[in-house]
């Protein structure tokens, strides 16, 4: 215990919403988060989409089936869910659970609606809106990916123009223009939330009595 903070020993895991128009690196800077932030937990979404080069079933998503996204959608296994680009999108409710009552912190990549639909859920989720430096380097990302055809990134750009416009209603705003200052500026956001008063509450009282 003495090497522990005594306000947060026993906190409950914080929940934290990264969301973002597609392109933004949102997975990639995750990813930097975990390797400097190993006890964070990534909540792994379910998709209905095909899996892209590289990609692994249970690490990057859970892919699925429509009927089965339904499916689990029907039996309130789903805590939030969202079509994006004519596929499902949805975070399985049970694993997310679990992981906050142990009190590890989870980082969710997330649509936006699905980034508003947790707050709903979860009162104290911390939502972060990760952006491009600016809207020609999103499109420049986008067909640098090379997976989808010209129709595709165009949805994905007008897409993104309403979802930048969105910006207002997250907690936080982060620019990707670098990977690890990106993922540096999150860390510092979760350090300061688990650092807040009303998270440690009784906090001086834990320290006049030992």
């Amino acid at each position: 215990m003495a090497d522990r903070d005594l306000a947060t020993a026993k906190q409950k895991g914080l929940v934290f919403c990264v969301s973002g128009p597609s392109g933004t690196g949102k997975g990639t800077v995750i990813h930097e988060l975990m390797q400097i932030k190993p006890d964070i937990a990534h909540s792994v979404s379910a998709t209905t989409r095909s899996p892209r080069a590289g990609e692994q079933d249970g690490v990057d998503y859970y892919f699925v089936s429509r009927q089965a996204f339904e499916s689990m959608l029907d039996q309130n296994m789903i805590l939030e869910h969202d079509v994006y680009c004519g596929n499902y999108y949805g975070t399985p409710r049970a694993r997310l659970d679990e992981l906050v009552s142990q009190g590890i912190d989870v980082v969710m990549d997330i649509t936006v609606p699905g980034s508003l639909a947790v707050m709903a859920n979860y009162p104290e989720a911390v939502t972060l809106f990760l952006l491009p430096p600016s809207f020609g380097e999103l499109e420049r990302r986008l067909k640098k990916r090379g997976t989808e055809d010209e129709e595709t990134v165009r949805r994905r750009l007008d897409k993104a123009r309403d979802e930048i416009a969105k910006t207002k209603l997250f907690t936080y705003a982060v620019i990707n223009d670098d990977v690890k200052k990106a993922a540096a500026k999150i860390l510092a956001i979760i350090e300061a939330e688990h650092c807040r008063y009303d998270r440690q509450t009784g906090l001086e009282d834990k320290i006049m009595a030992r």
